[in-house]
């Protein structure tokens, strides 16, 4: 996953302001992409907040959103049970049926790729 990917998913909602791979099982951020610099502790709380979402229900959810007045939180998760999920945080106005259908469509190439890699 390179960090072009994920700017040119970003850049394809024009209501995304950041896009993030993160591996929610280490609470880590793999590679991001926003137009604006993001504080390390913004990311890290995006991740837990993913982490959370995430972890609601049984069987776990592949998707959650988390929405407020400011705009909304995207998580979806590159595979069933994968702990890598896509994040995103995107404006109020953001079509979510857009954003949905983007997000899946970037996961399913995304997992194609790592699954066509092998194991490491």
């Amino acid at each position: 996953m390179t960090v072009a990917a994920l700017s040119t998913f970003r850049q394809a909602l024009s209501g995304c302001e950041i896009a993030v791979l993160a591996d929610i099982s280490a609470g880590s951020v793999l590679a991001w992409d926003s137009a604006l610099k993001w504080p390390q502790e913004q990311l890290d709380a995006l991740c837990d907040l993913a982490s959370r979402a995430l972890s609601i229900g049984a069987p776990l959810p592949t998707t959650a959103v988390v929405a407020d007045a400011l705009g909304c939180q995207v998580f979806i998760r590159i595979a069933a049970n994968s702990d890598e999920v896509l994040c995103g945080v995107f404006a109020p106005d953001q079509d979510l049926d857009d954003v949905l259908m983007e997000g899946r469509r970037f996961c399913t190439v995304l997992d194609a790729q790592d699954t066509s890699e092998g194991p490491t």
